[in-house]
Order: structure tokens, then sequence, then C-alpha cells
């Protein structure tokens, strides 16, 4: 894909991050700094464009948002648009719900959890799994259950069940959040109502609760909560059904981008398939393409489903 963006005449500059885990604040930085780098040690770009994946794509969508002059359209893959909280929340819900269906399974909770290997094939990663799997045919199959109260995507059980494995290895990163957060908790479910089990008032007397602090919930704000003033072209591109970010996220921005009244400067694209940013090369491109002639020449491009097959 580089290669043929290279035989176009495009100066490709990749930045990584200093840091491991939720590094918004970081990536934010030293991706913006790339851009004075390039100018200072190459030149100055004709156009500058933004091409984020997963967490990149929320970068991309902070960037655009706040510096607004200084770039000239971005391209979020399967992006976490919809903001850390949505995530976050989703990822919380994910564990309270999984040791409310599958109790004894992890040690403590949430926010109490010894540092754990879920490494495919660890012991916890082994639990959890065959948990899921067993849960599958156990009376009142509780995977199904989980799977429909936390909104795992999936058409086969195999499918289902690694979006479950996926949701609550995602959930035991609340440790690497909290050092950040310097213990403040960011993650609340006290007013949510769950619902899609056997037994809803059940469940929602039994599934473990947590209350946020100020604390958390401003540093989970801060990095980042998309505002949605777009003044640039942006370009989304997700998978349907995508087990780490959920494809709830675009719809999200929609929203909040609509209330800004913006919407003329977004256009998401989707791919018709299972798993994160389980997009084809020339899915890719063809969206990049679209950004290039939205900038360039104005041609806004399609939204909607635009599937290779």
């Amino acid at each position: 894909m580089f290669a043929a963006l290279a035989s176009q005449g495009f100066a490709i500059a990749m930045s990584s991050y200093a840091e491991n885990g939720w590094a918004e604040k970081n990536g934010a930085q030293t991706t913006h700094q790339l851009l004075g780098l390039f100018t200072s040690r190459i030149s100055a770009p004709t156009r500058t464009y933004l091409a984020g994946t997963s967490l990149g794509g929320l970068i991309a969508v902070d960037l655009v948002e706040r510096f607004p002059d200084q770039y000239d359209g971005a391209l979020a893959l399967c992006g976490v648009v919809g903001g850390a909280t949505l995530q976050f929340q989703h990822e919380g819900d994910g564990r309270v719900l999984f040791d409310y269906f599958f109790p004894g399974v992890l040690p403590g909770d949430l926010l109490h959890t010894p540092n754990l290997d879920f490494s495919p094939g660890s012991p916890t990663f082994m639990a959890v799994a065959n948990a899921l799997s067993i849960g599958l045919v156990t009376p009142g199959q509780p995977t199904l259950q989980f799977a429909n109260v936390a909104g795992l995507p999936g058409s086969t059980p195999d499918e289902i069940v690694f979006s479950g494995i996926t949701l609550v290895g995602d959930s035991l990163g609340f440790n690497e959040l909290l050092q950040r957060t310097h213990g403040h908790n960011f993650y609340d479910n006290t007013g949510t109502v769950y619902s899609g089990s056997a037994d809803d008032i059940a469940l929602n007397d039994g599934v473990q609760r947590f209350s946020a602090t100020p604390a958390g919930l401003s540093y989970v704000a801060k990095y980042y909560t998309p505002t949605g003033h777009l003044r640039i072209p942006m370009l989304t591109l997700h998978t349907t059904q995508d087990p780490t970010v959920s494809f709830s996220q675009e719809h999200a921005y929609a929203d909040v981008v609509a209330a800004a009244g913006a919407s003329q400067l977004l256009v998401q694209q989707f791919v018709t398939r299972y798993g994160h940013c389980n997009l084809k090369p020339e899915e890719i491109l063809d969206s990049f393409q679209d950004l290039l002639l939205w900038v360039n020449f104005g041609i806004t491009p399609p939204g909607g489903d635009v599937t290779v097959p």
C-alpha cells in the first residue's frame, strides 16, 4: 500500500508512540510534532493528511479538531472516533457482565485485578476461553446472554467466543489506565440498566456497580472526547462487526458532528466483515483516494458500504 502511494509522489511520514497502553496524549503530541520535523528537515508539504488506526483514529480526530489549519484531511480506520468514555464504558461493562455470568473465573474485580498474563494460551486466557465455550452449551447458555447484553459482534459461535475473549482482555487494561489517573476511577455504571438476559431483574440486582470520580472522568474527557467541530474533511472506514472498537463508535461520532453543525465534513464508510481493522489493502487505498479527491477537487465521497468482495 505504501509503495503505491509513494509511486504517486507522496512522502509518507509514520509516527509511533513512546508509551504503550492508552497513549492518546503522547500519541497526539508526537504525531503533531512530526509535521514540524518534516518541514524543518525536508520541506513544507503541499498537503498534509492524517491517517490513524484504532487508537490512532481517535488521535487523528483529536488533531483535526484542535489544529484544523495545519492539516488538510484525515482518514480514521476502525477508530475510537466516538471517544474514550464510550470505549471504556463498553470495556467496563464487559468485565462486570462477564463476572456476573461467569463468577469466579477471573480474580478480583474490574478495579482490583492483579496484573495477569492474557496472552493466547496463558492460564487466564484459557480460563476465559473455556468458560465462554462451555457457556454456549450449558443450561441457560450464559455465553449467549453475555453476548446479547454486552453487544458482542459475531455471527458464528467461534466469532462470539472470540469477541468475548477480546472484550474481557481489553477490560484487563484498566490497571494501566488507573495508573494514568493515579487510581481515580473513570468507569461508572451506577445508573446503567442492563437488558437482554434471561432475567434482567436479577442481572441488574446482581451485577457489580462502580462509581466514577471527577478526576477520573476529567482524564478520560481530556484524552479524548471529540467535540465534532470539523473544519476539514474527515473520512472514516470501519468493519461492521469489530470486536475491539465497536461499530457504534461511528454512530456516536456522527451524532457529535451533527450537533456541532459540521456533518458536511464527515463521510463514514464501512466494510461488512468481522474483525478489528479486517480491511483489505484495496479498501484502504480506495478510501484514501476518496479523501484526496474530496480535499483537492471538492468531490464528496460516497458513504456507506464499500466492501470489496
